[in-house]
């Protein structure tokens, strides 16, 4: 007697939740050491925080929240496949719930991290026309990123009309979604390029060794990986709208926390030179720690290092102009000379 064939069982995947969780956490450890010594070299080496290291701040703060959620989604099945859980479809129901979350924290995130660069980037060159040039790449950047966070939120009347079925509400397309992500994506694109690009030219200008100037770049390069890692979640997306969500959901969980995590990342990594230098250097790496000038004097006047006034009259009388080029000068002061970095003239009456 013929036996009956058995339908063949699906060949299990390896559980991808591990993967997620260590891939996160290693990036979330970098991102809180470094804004950590970011928060160190501005308040305790240069003393000059600013509105740059507050973004920052929030950023982190987002990013934490942010990869919570991944370990929420974690904790829900994302890893595995719909039929290797106990309650696929609830499972499922719950992580669009997360992921919604993750999206608007994600989006808010990486803006954050492009608003903080932008903002370091004037402390260095604060001229009209570079302020306009980051403006009109950060507001249209803004503008999108408000379109998508609205466009998540509202995508259902109530919201939890998304994941709860009992609930009934008014649900739009979930190609609209997607759409604005697209749009987004691009807008941010365009804008790491540009804020990678930028420091490097700017850093070109200080007066540095060419070898350390490579080396800075090459770091400051980590910015172009968030850019990659953003054009890789465009090609992820689709995989939002596939049936087995649970699984398919993994890569674009890992790049969108790739692109933000390396943001993080690439943003402070300019203002920590001073920390790896002698005391008597950290003045030369000031700009990259987004150091004002405090301004210098047009002429200063030293009198035969008494530091008394003497009349204008004197033969020993000594003004010294300097040129000033917005960045602190060095003044080295011993008894009858003083040295500057930057060239000078010396008038003698």
């Amino acid at each position: 007697m013929a036996t009956e064939s058995q339908p063949p069982v699906p060949q299990a995947d390896p559980n991808s939740g591990p993967a997620i969780t260590a891939v996160t956490s290693v990036l979330l450890a970098i991102a809180i050491i470094l804004v950590g010594l970011r928060c160190y070299v501005r308040v305790i080496l240069s003393k000059n925080i600013g509105w740059d290291d507050g973004v920052m701040l929030f950023t982190l703060g987002v990013l934490i929240a942010g990869d919570a959620v991944i370990f929420e989604m974690v904790a829900t099945g994302a890893g595995h496949h719909l039929y290797e859980l106990p309650e696929p479809e609830q499972a499922a129901l719950t992580l669009l719930k997360w992921n919604s979350i993750y999206q608007v924290l994600n989006v808010i995130g990486a803006f954050g991290t492009k608003l903080s660069i932008g903002i370091f980037l004037l402390r260095l060159k604060n001229s009209r026309r570079f302020r306009w040039v980051i403006w009109m790449f950060l507001t249209p950047l803004a503008v999108t990123t408000l379109v998508v966070v609205f466009t998540v939120l509202l995508q259902c009347i109530p919201l939890q009309a998304l994941w709860t079925p009992a609930v009934k509400g008014r649900c739009i397309s979930q190609n609209v979604p997607l759409t604005a992500s697209y749009v987004q994506s691009a807008f941010a694109i365009i804008t790491d390029l540009f804020l990678t690009v930028s420091p490097m030219v700017i850093l070109w200008n200080i007066k540095i060794s060419r070898s350390k100037k490579v080396g800075i770049c090459g770091l400051m390069s980590l910015g172009l990986m968030a850019t990659i890692a953003n054009a890789l979640r465009n090609a992820y997306i689709p995989n939002l709208t596939e049936s087995d969500f649970t699984f398919t959901i993994v890569p674009i969980v890992i790049v969108a926390d790739l692109e933000f995590s390396l943001g993080v990342i690439a943003a402070c990594i300019p203002t920590l030179m001073p920390l790896f230098k002698r005391q008597k250097e950290r003045k030369a790496y000031s700009k990259m720690s987004g150091k004002q000038s405090s301004g210098c004097a047009s002429q200063r006047q030293y009198f035969n290092g008494s530091g008394k006034e003497q009349p204008t009259h004197t033969e020993d009388l000594t003004t010294i102009t300097t040129e000033c080029h917005g960045y602190p000068l060095n003044d080295l002061r011993d008894k009858d000379h003083i040295t500057l970095q930057q060239s000078f003239t010396v008038e003698h009456s």
